[in-house]
């Protein structure tokens, strides 16, 4: 048995989107890592949203009190409407993802 794992094209063109308008907004190849670190900060604090009913919820507290302060800090950009748009779409795909393992989860039961 063979198991392939993939890594999405939508995933990674997001990134490159989000560093490029990084570029751009904050005008320099600053911007650009600095939005690359962000989406790969907000993607990682993503994996919380595997967790069925609450999972979403931790997953926006720990991107608002603790991804924001420290990424603010670490890279000294400020908030723009660059970072909130990131924001909402990883909480938005978080909200998927709750639903998706919620799901799973009731239908164990």
């Amino acid at each position: 048995m063979s198991s392939n794992i993939k890594i999405g094209a939508g995933g990674l063109s997001f990134f490159l989107l989000m560093a490029v308008l990084g570029y751009f907004v904050y005008g320099g190849t600053g911007g650009f890592v600095a939005m690359f670190i962000l989406t790969f900060a907000y993607t990682l604090s993503c994996l919380l949203a595997l967790i069925p009913f609450i999972g979403v919820f931790a997953q926006g507290l720990i991107m608002f009190y603790l991804v924001n302060p420290w990424f603010f800090g670490f890279t000294g950009i400020t908030a723009t409407w660059l970072t909130w748009f990131a924001f909402v779409v990883y909480v938005i795909v978080g909200i998927l993802v709750t639903i998706i393992t919620s799901a799973w989860a009731l239908k164990k039961l």
